[in-house]
């Protein structure tokens, strides 16, 4: 599915994101009470998991998947850089030739 064609534009473009390890870690740290501690484990994985994923996303290098990656705060940009980023992205995407956006 292309990314210029994907409901999720209308929440990019107006500049909607997620900073999903701070979220991860409010929710590990300090949303949880004391005695639901065993929580912690699995959301630690999944903060690991995610960062896996996001190392693995920069080396594909692909402009949609980059889109993804930065409206989740995943990759290690400024917060003030990352709209530049994903109209960087954009760009490359609109630049590719129709039967290259299908694919």
């Amino acid at each position: 599915m292309s990314m210029h064609a994907n409901n999720n534009d209308a929440l990019i473009s107006i500049g909607f994101r997620i900073d999903t390890m701070k979220l991860l870690h409010e929710i590990a740290d300090c949303g949880l009470p004391i005695t639901a501690g065993v929580l912690k484990t699995p959301l630690n994985v999944f903060r690991n998991l995610l960062s896996r994923v996001a190392q693995r996303a920069t080396e594909l290098n692909d402009p949609e998947l980059n889109i993804l990656m930065l409206s989740l705060n995943l990759y290690e940009v400024s917060p003030t850089e990352i709209q530049k980023a994903i109209e960087s992205q954009l760009a490359i995407i609109n630049s590719k030739p129709k039967n290259l956006k299908q694919q």
